[in-house]
This record gives C-alpha cells, sequence and structure tokens, in this order.
C-alpha cells in the first residue's frame, strides 16, 4: 500500500489487489471469487473464510445447506451445522470505512492471528464483499485523494469535506443499490443476487455510513418491522445488538438502536435478506462523503477515518462470534423458516394468478426474469377452474377470478413464500406511520398487469415457459406492419427503427384492419413512407421486432373494417427522438440517474446531458425534448424564458417531480400549486417539539400507490388503458389543468389507495394531476407529478414517460 491503514483512502484497484495478495498468501484459510464487474469494468468479488478443514470441502457445505431448506439439486442431505455469515462494505460509495475496514478484518480472517476468531470460524463461514460499489466508491476516494490537503485537514469548510455532483454515493448510472435489492434493475445487483441465492446466508450485515455527529447504530430496528420478519429474526438481532453494546460499552463509543432504520420496506440490504430467512441488518458509522479522512464534529471532538475503520471491524467481529456461539440455533431456526414457508405460508393469499390471454407476453417475461432472479418458483395452471375468493389488482376488489390452462401460477406454498407475498401483498401492515421509505409496491401494479391474488390454494401443474413473439413468414412484401402497443418493448422497437432511418407513424384513433383491433398509439409502417428503403424495409422491421420479441402484424391494404384508412391524417408521423436531460448542481443524482438509464439501458437510445445553468446560454434547436428530472430547481428569469422560447418554437420540456415544480407559476406554465383549504394546524394535545416528527405525518406521504384514471385517447396514456396505478411519491398537490392543457392522467375525488398517506394530504390530492400536457405555442409541456422512473422499479411509468416523450 502507498499509504499507512486508515492514514488515506484506498484506491479500488488496490482494495482488490490486497484481496488477490491474501488469497495467495493464505490458501488455507480463504478463497477468493470474481463474480462480475461494474459498468466501467471494476471486478466485482467476494471473499470466502473458514477453517482449513470447512475451505477444503466448501462446495460440500453450499449444497447440504441448500438441500436442507429445500433449494438444493439433491435430496434432503446431512446438515453441515456451519453459521454462513455475509457482510456487505459500502454499497454507498462515499461511505468508505466499510470497505476501508474489509482489509483488516480479512487479515485476521485469512491469518487467524487471534485466537477468538481462530475458534469462531471453526463452525462459521464468512463471505466477505469488500465493495459492493466499486464505481461510486472510486469516484469518491479518486475525488478525494485530488481535492485533499496532504495534511488531513479537520474543517469542515474545508474543500475536501464538500463533495460535488453528482459524488460517489451512487454505482455508474448514480443508483442507490442499497434501495435495488428486490427490483435488481443494475448490473451490480443481478450479479450480487446470482451469488447470494448460491450462498443464502443465516446472517447478513450491510455496513453503512451516516452523518458526522450521529453515534454508531446497530440492531435491533426501529418500527415499523413487517409483518412477515419472525419473531426469532427479532429475537436474535436484540442478541447480536447487546453483543456490540458490550464491546462498545467498553470501549465508551456511543451507539443507538431502535430508531431511524426501520425493517418495512422490501429492497434494503437488510430486510432483503431478512424475507429470505436470514438475520438481516443495517450498521451505521458516523461519517459518509463530508468526513474526509478527519473531522470537526459538533461537540468539538475530532472523527477520523481510523475512528470509523475500528467502530465497524468491531461489530464485525461482533456478528462472527455471535453466529460462531449460536450455529446451532441459527442453523436450526434457518431450516424451520423454510419448512413454514413452503407449509404453512404466512400471508392471506395462497397463490398469485396472471392470465396469459389478457396481459402482455413482454410483461409476463419480464415477470418471469424478475421472478428467476429471486428464486421464486412459478408454472402453468395446467387445468381450467374458477377462484371464488380473489383479489383483483386492477379492479382493486375481490371477484371470481378464472383461470385457464395456459395462465401462469405462482403458489404461495414455497422456500420463496415470504419474499413472493412480501413483493405480491397489495398493502403491508403498518406498525407505525413513521417509516423511512415506501409503503406499497406490489409488483402487480408495478408491470401494469391484470392479475389476481386468491385466498386458496393452486398448485401450477406444468412448467411455464417464456413466450416469444411468432415469427412472420412472407409471401409478399405488405402495404404496411402494424404492431400494438402493450409494453416498454414497443418503444424499444421503434426507437431502434428511429436509429436505422426507418419512418413510423402512430394511430390517433383506434382502428380495425384484418382480424386485428388497434387502440389509439399503435404503430403503423407504412411503405410510402419508406420507399427510399423500400429493398430493405422488411429485413429492418423483422430484424427490430425479432430483436424485442415484438409481435408483427403484415397488412396488405390500407383500407380499414373500422376507424380512418392508413392514409388518412389520423395516423400522425413520429418525429426523430433527440434528447437532452439536464444535470448539475441543482438535479437530484438519483434522478438523473434513472433517466440515464431508461435512455442507454431500456429504451437503447442516447440521450446527450446538458448543464441546467447554462439554458439560456446553448443552442437547443437540435433537441425535440429537453428533461427536467427531479431536483431544487433555482431557475433564473433568463433560463425560464428561454424555456419557454425554445417550446413556442416547437421544443418539448418533459418535467416529472421537482423538474416540474420548477415551472410551477411561472408566467406562461399552466401548472399551478393546489391552495390549502381549512385548518391546517396540528391538533396534537401533545408538546408540539417534542412531538414535531409525528406531527408532520398528517402532511406527507413517504411513497403510495394511487388508482388514478387515464383517457386512454390521449397521447400520455397510449398502451396504458383506462386506469394507471400511480406510484406517488411526493406531498406536492397542483390544481387540474385548464385552457391549452390535456389531462391525461388524474386522481378522482374517490380514489383507492395502498400504503400510507397523511390524513391532511389525502383530500388535497383528490381532484388533481398525475401527468397533463400543455401546448405551447408550437411546442408542448409535459408535467409528470411524480417521478415515473423511480429507482427503475415501476414498469408502467415507463411507458408513462416513453409517452411523454414521442407523442
Amino acid at each position: 500500500m502507498p499509504h499507512r491503514f486508515g492514514g488515506q483512502f484506498t484506491p479500488h484497484h488496490l482494495l482488490t489487489d490486497y484481496f488477490e495478495y491474501l488469497a495467495v498468501n493464505a490458501p488455507k484459510n480463504m478463497r477468493l471469487e470474481r463474480y462480475g464487474v461494474t459498468n466501467e469494468g471494476r471486478p466485482l468479488q467476494v471473499a470466502f473464510f473458514s477453517s482449513p478443514e470447512n475451505l477444503a470441502r466448501l462446495e460440500q457445505i453450499r449444497q447440504q445447506h441448500l438441500n436442507t431448506v429445500g433449494l438444493g439439486v439433491g435430496a434432503s442431505g446431512t446438515d453441515p451445522g456451519i453459521a454462513i455469515v455475509w457482510l456487505s462494505m459500502s454499497v454507498h460509495g462515499n461511505e468508505p470505512s466499510g470497505s476501508e475496514c474489509s482489509m483488516l478484518l480479512a487479515w485476521q480472517m485469512a491469518t487467524q492471528s487471534d485466537a477468538g476468531m481462530q475458534q469462531w470460524l471453526k463452525n462459521t463461514l464468512v463471505i466477505l464483499d469488500p465493495s459492493l460499489n466499486p464505481d461510486g466508491y472510486d469516484r469518491y476516494t479518486h475525488w478525494y485523494r485530488m481535492a485533499s490537503n496532504t495534511l488531513a485537514h479537520p474543517d469542515p469548510n474545508s474543500r475536501e469535506h464538500r463533495e460535488p455532483w453528482p459524488g460517489g454515493r451512487t454505482n455508474h448510472y448514480y443508483f442507490d443499490l442499497n434501495r435495488d435489492w428486490a427490483w435488481a434493475t443494475q448490473q451490480e445487483t443481478r450479479l450480487r443476487l446470482a451469488v447470494y441465492h448460491r450462498w443464502l446466508p443465516h446472517v447478513h450485515a450491510d455496513l453503512h455510513e451516516q452523518y458526522i455527529d450521529a453515534p454508531y447504530y446497530f440492531a435491533p430496528a426501529a418500527e415499523p418491522m413487517h409483518d412477515f420478519i419472525t419473531p426469532w429474526q427479532r429475537l436474535f438481532q436484540t442478541e447480536i445488538g447487546e453483543n456490540h453494546a458490550r464491546y462498545f460499552d467498553a470501549n465508551g463509543w456511543l451507539y443507538f438502536t431502535k430508531e431511524v432504520f426501520d425493517l418495512f420496506y422490501p429492497s434494503y440490504g437488510d430486510t432483503y435478506p431478512l424475507f429470505n430467512g436470514a438475520i438481516g441488518m443495517t450498521y451505521e458509522q458516523a461519517g459518509h462523503g463530508m468526513a474526509g479522512r478527519a473531522i470537526l464534529t459538533a461537540t468539538g471532538d475530532t472523527l477520523t477515518l481510523n475512528d470509523r475503520i475500528q467502530h465497524h471491524l468491531s461489530t464485525s467481529r461482533s456478528t462472527i462470534e455471535m453466529a460462531a456461539r449460536n450455529a446451532k440455533r441459527l442453523v436450526d431456526n434457518f431450516q424451520d423458516y423454510y419448512r413454514k414457508s413452503a407449509t404453512q405460508p404466512q400471508g392471506e393469499y395462497k397463490a398469485y394468478l396472471i392470465p396469459n390471454a389478457t396481459n402482455d407476453l413482454n410483461k409476463m417475461n419480464a415477470l418471469c426474469a424478475l421472478l428467476d432472479q429471486h428464486g421464486i418458483r412459478y408454472g402453468r395452471a395446467g387445468a381450467e377452474g374458477i377462484s371464488a375468493k380473489a383479489f383483483s389488482y386492477r379492479m382493486g376488489e375481490a371477484v371470481a377470478a378464472a383461470y385457464k390452462p395456459d395462465d401462469l401460477v405462482i403458489s404461495a406454498y414455497q422456500p420463496h413464500s415470504a419474499l413472493l407475498q412480501v413483493l405480491f401483498e397489495p398493502e403491508g401492515r403498518l406498525s407505525d406511520s413513521l417509516t423511512y421509505d415506501v409503503t406499497a409496491w406490489a409488483i402487480p401494479f408495478s408491470f401494469g398487469l391484470d392479475a389476481y391474488a386468491l385466498r386458496q390454494k393452486l398448485e401450477p401443474k406444468t412448467p411455464y415457459k417464456q413466450r416469444e413473439a411468432p415469427k412472420v413468414r412472407l409471401a409478399a412484401s405488405p402495404y404496411a406492419w402494424c404492431v400494438h402497443r402493450k409494453s416498454l418493448a414497443d418503444m424499444r422497437f421503434m426507437c431502434a427503427l428511429q436509429q436505422q432511418g426507418v419512418r413510423v407513424r402512430y394511430a390517433s384513433q383506434a382502428f380495425s384492419l384484418a382480424d386485428q383491433q388497434f387502440d389509439p398509439g399503435a404503430w403503423v409502417i407504412n411503405r410510402a413512407d419508406n420507399a427510399d428503403i423500400a429493398s430493405e424495409l422488411d429485413a429492418l422491421v423483422m430484424a427490430a421486432a425479432d430483436s424485442n420479441n415484438v409481435v408483427l402484424h403484415a397488412m396488405f391494404s390500407g383500407m380499414v373494417s373500422k376507424g380512418r384508412d392508413l392514409g388518412s391524417d389520423a395516423f400522425k408521423p413520429m418525429h426523430p427522438l433527440h434528447a437532452a436531460i439536464v444535470y448539475g448542481d441543482d438535479v437530484d443524482d438519483n434522478s438523473f440517474g434513472h433517466t440515464w438509464y431508461f435512455f442507454e439501458q431500456e429504451l437503447k437510445h442516447p440521450v446527450t446531458a446538458i448543464p441546467a445553468d447554462k439554458l439560456d446560454r446553448l443552442g437547443l434547436d437540435a433537441y425535440s425534448v429537453i428533461i427536467f428530472p427531479n431536483g431544487n430547481y433555482k431557475l433564473s428569469e433568463s433560463v425560464v424564458n428561454a424555456m419557454e422560447q425554445y417550446v413556442r418554437q416547437g421544443g418539448r420540456i418533459v418535467g416529472f417531480e421537482g423538474g416540474a415544480k420548477a415551472f410551477a407559476g411561472k408566467d406562461g406554465f399552466d401548472l399551478n400549486t393546489k391552495e390549502t383549504t381549512g385548518d391546517s394546524t396540528d391538533q396534537n394535545t401533545e408538546p408540539v417539539y417534542a412531538h414535531r416528527e409525528r406531527a408532520r405525518l398528517s402532511e406527507t406521504l413517504p411513497g403510495a400507490v394511487v388508482r388514478a384514471e387515464a383517457d386512454p385517447s390521449n397521447p400520455l396514456a397510449y398502451g396504458i388503458g383506462p386506469v394507471y396505478h400511480s406510484l406517488k411519491t411526493t406531498a406536492d398537490v397542483y390544481e387540474m389543468p385548464t385552457g391549452t392543457s390535456t389531462q391525461g392522467v388524474w386522481l378522482p375525488n374517490q380514489f383507492k389507495s395502498y400504503g400510507f398517506i397523511g390524513s391532511k394530504l389525502r383530500p388535497r390530492i383528490a381532484d388533481s394531476p398525475i401527468a397533463f400536457m400543455q401546448t405551447m405555442g408550437l411546442g408542448q409541456v409535459v408535467y409528470y407529478v411524480d417521478n415515473p422512473l423511480f429507482r427503475s422499479m415501476w414498469q408502467e411509468g415507463k411507458m408513462l414517460f416513453a409517452n411523454g416523450l414521442l407523442f
């Protein structure tokens, strides 16, 4: 190392080299496995530590462990009796003390130089991931080494304590990987989950950092805890916390438990393992991106990097110690968890039904891919029948659900029952409304699926295979190609064609042709529009359809049986998409990243990043649309004027959440804040200051699902239909649009919702817009009140967003 341990941040390549050095020099006590690379090409790796005897039969231990919980490839087998502990370091790149600590911890386990560690590893296998987010970690540590003084400078005003936008917290696409476990949108997450499910640890600890004046946090966690977290999991969290406290007490280190960090949202590094049977925990050390190597705290003390490393080292060792001392209890309770999951599922719903005939094949395939990622089993119904007791996600009420042999069925009687039910439950019970994150997220709402939750058992009879679009065989070139608009795959198809010079139209009205009924928004590719590439057209269209699994309909006449003919002005030309997205200090880095990722990885379409503070000095004519992600914008008058002129001359602004709010109340823009009515003061008789956090709850919305109405004829709702379940993440409320604006999606006066919405906020968001479009001169402004691309988890939101870009 070019520096003393704890004296400077370690570049990721040297962190990787150190683990490779240990693996070569301590082969009896350590194994190293590279499980992939990041978007920027940095290696992802996990290290295994145990006794030489255990490492010699490592694969046998893994197979026996999975067999005993019903997830192996063989029979039940002999229980290896080994406790498996997984330690995840620095999922947030600018919380680097976990990764720095990993080297010292790895050395102690690889050398087994102290008697305690040597004893613990006799019946414990430790899996250590030294850096879950190498791209973010290197972004932060490279910047810090460049910006910092030679000598550690603790003055908080110094440059080295003021990390610039976008910071190192996130991965390459500026995603928060700690909130991606369940949705598995990012490369790092998908690769890690594959390894995680190969091992399914008994204990998982996720090591983080928080702000500099906070004491250390460790388990037990705060309420609300999800009902599916078992008494055993709660108990052992407490026991581990008590062991940590013993060490912290001895050293006089401050700490806290049972506050702030709850266990409800399923996509964290503590909750996801809990819903897979583990003891999942978050550990939080003061530091974060502002701490550097040393910083003065509010009490006048100096927090050093070495302090942070030692605190993480203590909880890591304590976790291993507790697993070793309780290995049999951990193993027995883990097996009991999976046995009960397969035979006595906890939730009220016993199966989930997704009909084949009424759901788009690409949405079904995307659902299957996500289920496969989490090891959740599913299959074909294999028979016809009716479930008398079912909840319809689309209708939001109890119905009788009929099923057919080809329908997809997911039974709750399976090893991963808890995770399945948490991901599919319409609404979980909140034991405390003071929660850290989103409170509703059901996958059928997210995917826009026609789906049912059944209160009676239904087991699939045969395997379900992902569906492929039928191949087109032509005897002659068609007059036109038509494509239904159902999923994001259809958007990718259109973008792929446009990038190859193919001209595409969309139907502004419904029509029928041959044996197909097409809704507004359907794609039409006419031979007449593409005369200059007539010899290539069919091959281009079929290749794009094949690569995106899109169903093509070859039409040999332009005369329709219902509606207007293909040559009418009801079929509007799609103009090429030239998109720009603004960035800068005012822009939320996560939101920028969600949009960047959407273009590059989901639309497969380029996007240009332009600085928000220079919009009045840039030539904007090259862009058909300019996107304002969420943020806290302070747009100057000249920028607002420039944007208005851009729109009036034919451009389009798409703003969501704070990006829409940036134009609220501005002259010429139709977004107006809804005024508060009635008495908004808190009627709580308890002392206001002591309960100020709870007093604000009635006006907050941490994240809920709302059942909105949509106008299927409005371009914003193409491919979505009359009902849109929106993930609502902001408490900002606006007036219903008037004048030159067209309402696309809105909340009616009486609306169904799932998850927590403050009692005072709920009546305000009734009769308010979700998404609408304003005509301004020759262009448009599209407003999304919430972020339709939030964490890339809301699949139907991507359709809503793409519509705003294209139509």
